[in-house]
């Protein structure tokens, strides 16, 4: 039963393809070599010219085949029998020397042939043979080549009916085919590194997939689409700087009257911090059933991250407990900088400062009593990690909080799906880059103002 390929095993294909192509490439020009002895050559030398065409034939019919072969598999995604690569890189080893002394057999001066393009062949296919990925393949191809040529030469150097006819020093061919045994051996290392570094590619290409996965299941895991609140205009947005970060959001409505959003923010960005954000949400929404008050919750998800978190490691907490109907609010905040409420009658901004110390310190957490909040029609909170003003331009300037409260309170008109959208697009604008430092994520609630009404 066939098995399916590897990762690394379709890229070995691939460049098996790739070889076998530039192979026939090149068996296609030596066919016109001979080609051309045919039609130009003397009557004596017609013999060698069919020779030639003959051997590029049966070679380029094993070729194709073996090409086939491998398209197959890569469309199918299977493997080859292994028997058949190896039986190829056989052929191809001992197939243009025997090549050759096909054509001595025929040619007028024998010698020649041993310093004809033909050689030129041997050493393209050992140089070749480095796209087959496999470093024993790459040798036993070099090997039976030089092997085949030496013994070719030793026949033709020492049969005394030919001897009279050498143009050259018997040392020149011993020379050209020390020459074979050393391109064998620099091929065999080469592909020793290809292989190194494709397999280097390969392991890259699975973390970036497994990383890809971790990205979608914590998209997942953010409330979408956000609950509809009366009277609110609620956005949210987290983008991480990695494929997956250490922020998160998350809205919560325990019954129609009340609604709990969160903001958190693990140190770091990656993979890590990723893991610690799901759990963070896990134990969240599973003590949330437990607990009444928010400042209960907090303080055990503390307890338990404590366990889990390292030396150096924490999480910072914002969280706003909204009660739709008084539109009041309860606010907490573990460590976490500042979120804004940004008045719209008043036209001023207040910033809810944190109250403790970061969820995960194993130290006992001292929370103070709520900020109590209340909003008035237009009023906008905004809760954001600090990712949204830490990026810098090109002279190492940050963003900056003073921008954001710009932003947001002389566009405070605007919906907060627009708000969001131009925070994003005025940060990517100043720091002149699409790339993230720091994961970024912002909660925005805004209380819809009142229609005026007319007489």
């Amino acid at each position: 039963m066939a098995t399916r390929l590897t990762d690394f095993q379709l890229l070995r294909l691939k460049s098996e393809r790739l070889r076998a192509i530039g192979m026939l490439m090149v068996l296609a020009v030596v066919a016109l070599m001979g080609f051309y002895n045919l039609l130009s050559a003397s009557e004596s030398r017609i013999g060698v010219g069919r020779s030639i065409l003959y051997t590029i034939f049966v070679f380029a019919g094993f070729e194709t085949i073996f090409l086939l072969v491998v398209r197959n598999a890569i469309r199918k995604k299977k493997k080859v029998m292994e028997f058949l690569r190896y039986f190829e890189s056989v052929v191809e080893g001992i197939l243009p020397v025997a090549a050759m002394a096909i054509i001595i057999d025929v040619a007028d001066n024998p010698f020649t042939i041993l310093v004809s393009p033909a050689y030129s062949l041997i050493l393209i296919i050992i140089s070749a043979s480095a796209l087959r990925l496999t470093p024993r393949l790459t040798l036993m191809t070099g090997l039976l080549s030089t092997a085949c040529y030496f013994v070719l030469t030793l026949t033709v150097l020492y049969n005394d009916s030919s001897s009279h006819i050498n143009p050259h020093t018997n040392t020149l061919y011993i020379f050209m085919a020390v020459m074979l045994l050393i391109a064998t051996l620099v091929m065999y290392f080469i592909t020793r590194e290809l292989r190194s570094y494709v397999d280097a590619a390969v392991e890259e290409m699975a973390l970036e997939d497994e990383l890809e996965l971790a990205s979608e299941v914590q998209k997942s895991l953010l409330p979408f689409p956000l609950p509809d609140l009366p009277g609110y205009d609620i956005a949210a947005f987290s983008t991480p700087a990695k494929h997956a970060g250490g922020d998160y959001y998350d809205l919560v409505t325990p019954n129609p009257e009340q609604a709990i959003f969160m903001l958190a923010d693990v140190t770091g960005h990656g993979i890590g911090p990723a893991l610690m954000t799901v759990s963070s949400r896990a134990y969240f929404r599973a003590i949330l059933g437990q607990h009444q008050h928010i400042s209960q919750i907090i303080q055990r998800v503390n307890e338990l991250l404590a366990y889990d978190l390292s030396a150096g490691q924490f999480v910072t907490l914002t969280a706003l407990v909204l009660d739709v109907k008084s539109h009041t609010a309860k606010y907490f905040s573990a460590g976490h900088g500042p979120t804004l409420v940004i008045r719209n009658q008043k036209e001023t901004v207040e910033r809810l400062s944190a109250q403790s110390i970061p969820l995960g310190i194993d130290v006992p957490l001292k929370l103070d009593e709520a900020i109590n909040v209340t909003l008035d029609p237009g009023d906008l909170v905004a809760m954001f990690s600090d990712g949204c003003y830490e990026g810098k331009n090109e002279e190492g300037e940050a963003f900056g909080l003073e921008r954001v409260v710009v932003l947001l309170k002389k566009n405070q008109d605007k919906s907060v799906d627009e708000l969001i959208s131009l925070l994003q697009e005025t940060i990517t604008k100043y720091t002149g880059r699409e790339s993230q430092v720091d994961d970024m994520t912002m909660l925005l609630i805004k209380r819809v103002p009142e229609p005026i009404l007319q007489n």
